[in-house]
């Protein structure tokens, strides 16, 4: 698809030329291209955006088959790697926190593909702060949540998500998603994009629907007036320290403050002489230590897994990177 000139005319009766071109001069980013991201990036091609931006750490993995745009050939490769052939996008492979934040600074529009409400929150502080409109996007079982974010004229996400929470919240894993409802919600997402870049009017307001029941609601959500991001500009999500998590395999990822710049090549040289067997790709080193098995990236983000809990895989980022 990637060089291929598509014909938007059928659009020309709704936005008209001049719409067109401003769409065709705007810049997206796209955090996360998994279920919800690798379908916003579709529409958003099909809608004539001229620049694509995507930010995801993850692999194509079989089970996102069935939700996303990717096929078996995919399967291993690194989802910005597959955007970037099949659509141009300009893709990086990181995790978004607030050490990386600076990569949405082109961004006129900002998309959420991400399946985690710290990395919301992040994107939250730093629109809010720098006055850039995003979209939340929320999709679990039958059901998604679509909401437009604009600085000074909607309520942000912490108006009315005060707190990460407490407790694990549900996620796609555990209590799954039938395979139509992320393309429907991406496509929701990309709609109200549309009006933003084109500077139409959108009201404080989030869009629910279940596909069990054939319901769709719009619900206001007004703005705060103690809200700490949007009135207070309290950006307690942008300060920035070492982010620790463990995945849905079990894995424990660490992400430092601040980006790194590995050298493959000298680390590549130290396992050599250590006797460590290691296979590096692009973009990790992948080797074993012990019973864990550890990825390091370009960017100093690290994922252990086999360790009981954060200290040990603390202890081990210290160990090859430092920290």
């Amino acid at each position: 698809m990637v060089g291929k000139m598509m014909d938007f005319s059928r659009h020309f009766p709704i936005i008209g030329i001049k719409g067109q071109r401003k769409l065709g001069e705007s810049t997206v980013t796209v955090v996360g291209a998994g279920a919800l991201g690798s379908w916003e990036v579709y529409f958003l091609r099909k809608l004539g955006i001229g620049r694509i931006i995507v930010i995801d750490r993850d692999f194509v993995d079989e089970s996102d088959l069935p939700r996303t745009i990717y096929s078996e050939r995919d399967v291993g490769k690194p989802k910005v790697d597959v955007l970037k052939e099949e659509f141009g996008v300009e893709g990086y492979f990181e995790d978004l926190n607030p050490g990386t934040v600076n990569l949405l600074d082109e961004a006129d529009l900002i998309l959420d593909g991400t399946d985690n409400i710290y990395t919301r929150q992040v994107i939250n502080d730093y629109a809010v702060k720098n006055g850039k409109p995003w979209i939340y996007v929320g999709v679990l079982g039958t059901y998604g949540n679509v909401m437009p974010i604009i600085p000074e004229k909607t309520a942000c996400l912490r108006c009315f998500m005060f707190k990460l929470p407490s407790r694990p919240m549900p996620t796609c894993a555990i209590a799954g998603i039938m395979s139509y409802v992320p393309p429907l919600a991406a496509s929701l997402a990309v709609s109200l994009g549309m009006k933003i870049l084109l500077r139409e009017d959108l009201e404080s307001e989030m869009i629910f629907f279940d596909t069990q029941t054939m319901e769709f609601e719009k619900i206001e959500i007004p703005r705060r007036d103690d809200c700490e991001a949007c009135v207070r500009h309290e950006f307690k999500f942008l300060e920035r320290g070492m982010k620790i998590e463990t995945m849905c395999d079990g894995s424990i990822q660490i992400t430092p403050p601040e980006k790194m710049d590995v050298n493959f090549e000298e680390l590549s040289e130290r396992f050599k002489n250590l006797g460590i067997e290691y296979i590096r790709t692009s973009q990790f080193l992948q080797f074993e230590d012990g019973e864990y098995e550890i990825l390091i990236f370009r960017s100093g983000r690290m994922i252990v897994r086999g360790a009981d809990d954060e200290k040990e895989a603390k202890n081990l980022f210290a160990r090859y990177l430092g920290g």
